[in-house]
């Protein structure tokens, strides 16, 4: 058997040597391209890393908004309202036996309050404002309203005769602590008029003059939360059974909590079947279905904004194209003297592919961290805005927070830094391909 002369070298060894050199000849030249000397290709590799940095933090500052006007949303909703409510099926009826319906929601695990919840009409000497009240027995809650938490001005008390308003509704109609003011009842205004057989409006016959009732305001609040500020006042139950005529007890609606409002598929399973056997006039919604609707639009507005600024990227990934289409014809007798070496063509193609690869992940990052330092400092930012332009930028009449919510969500992250990445590697592919199909002679004879 024919032996081995001393230094050679197995053959497999040697590929895989061969192999070894080409992958860090290949992430050399493609970094020493990447970063090349002062010149106008230079400048558009920078400019195409802005472009993506830029995209990335847009996409980031939006979606994390688009998630915390979500959480602060669904916080505020619970805040503000109970975990399900029970109500009659027909709107003409109400509750008149609340306790023991309350008692088969306790008899479930949850915990429930009876409400009466109707339009009033308040008056401040000549001013007429539309509002809503919120009747129970204080004594009966558990802090759930949190309204002792909320109050900030006077105190928490709905003894009766007794208010409480929110400081949107006192600044409306300029109340304070101690004021009182007078409330109409939307059942007694109903009761003044009525359709004739010509379906015109007349005051209606035999019908009784009333007198609105007075209240003593105990309290202002702040929920923080505009649009439910702006709408509700709080008295006690007796009270708001009185003034809209019901008999004392009764309630049209039963505000419930439980342990979890985010697990509560087996409780309202529970209630649903004990109304239907014994209360089937009534019936059973949790938060989930009574606020579907606004809670989808936001979800959806979420994955839009995503879809449609993905597109910012994808416009960075196209300048990157641009920059090494650029580079691969200045390159080009470069190129040709590779290739004419030994390199084979997938060398020359990964070169630029990587390229493309450093523009994203370089871009993805610096994206990443401008994005995040702008969402953690978005109020001294909008407060900056505010004071060079002199407007207000996030007026809270119409998003209904005082402040700008926002949460970076980990997985958007991800997601958003995958995409980008792969848009930028994607956007070297077309100049890598015009650089692997070059011919060495032509190339070295370029120019």
């Amino acid at each position: 058997m024919k032996k081995r002369k001393t230094g050679d070298t197995l053959p497999g060894f040697r590929n895989k040597v061969s192999e070894e050199m080409d992958i860090r000849t290949e992430f050399f030249l493609s970094w020493k391209y990447f970063k090349p000397k002062r010149s106008a290709v230079s400048v558009i590799t920078l400019i195409s890393v802005i472009g993506v940095a830029l995209g990335v933090a847009v996409l980031i500052v939006v979606l994390a908004v688009m998630s915390g006007f979500s959480d602060k949303m669904r916080d505020k909703l619970l805040d503000t309202t109970s975990h399900a409510q029970i109500r009659p099926k027909f709107r003409t009826m109400v509750i008149d036996d609340p306790d023991r319906i309350a008692a088969m929601v306790e008899k479930a695990g949850g915990e429930a309050l009876p409400t009466v919840i109707a339009p009033v009409l308040l008056q401040k000497n000549d001013t007429f404002v539309p509002k809503a009240v919120i009747g129970f027995d204080p004594a009966r809650t558990t802090n759930r309203l949190r309204l002792d938490d909320v109050v900030f001005a006077g105190k928490y008390s709905l003894k009766r005769g007794e208010v409480i308003v929110s400081y949107v509704i006192a600044r409306e109609l300029g109340l304070n602590v101690g004021d009182r003011i007078l409330i109409h009842s939307s059942t007694n205004i109903a009761k003044l008029f009525r359709r004739n057989k010509d379906g015109k409006i007349e005051l209606a016959k035999n019908s009784e003059l009333y007198l609105p009732s007075e209240f003593r305001i105990t309290g202002i609040s702040n929920f923080r939360k505009y649009d439910f500020d702006r709408d509700f006042l709080f008295m006690n139950l007796d009270d708001a059974d009185e003034l809209f005529g019901l008999d004392w007890g009764t309630a049209t609606a039963i505000y419930v909590w439980t342990d979890d409002p985010f697990h509560m598929d087996r409780f309202m399973s529970a209630m649903r079947k004990s109304l239907k056997e014994t209360a089937p006039l009534y019936f059973i919604e949790s938060w989930k279905e009574i606020n579907g609707r606004i809670l989808g639009v936001l979800a959806v507005e979420k994955n839009m904004q995503f879809f449609l600024l993905v597109f910012i990227v994808l416009v960075a990934a196209f300048s990157i194209t641009n920059t090494l289409i650029t580079q691969v014809i200045q390159k080009t007798r470069e190129i040709g003297l590779l290739k004419a070496m030994g390199a084979t063509s997938g060398t020359v193609m990964r070169i630029f592919i990587l390229q493309g690869f450093y523009v994203g992940v370089i871009g993805t990052a610096s994206g990443i961290v401008l994005g995040t330092l702008v969402v953690i400092y978005r109020m001294s930012i909008l407060r900056a805005l505010r004071f060079l332009t002199g407007q207000e930028i996030f007026p809270q009449e119409i998003y209904l927070f005082d402040e700008l919510p926002a949460r970076i969500i980990a997985t958007d992250l991800l997601w958003i830094g995958l995409i980008s990445v792969l848009l930028c590697t994607f956007g070297g592919v077309i100049p890598a391909l015009r650089a692997a199909k070059l011919d060495p002679s032509k190339a070295l004879r370029y120019e």
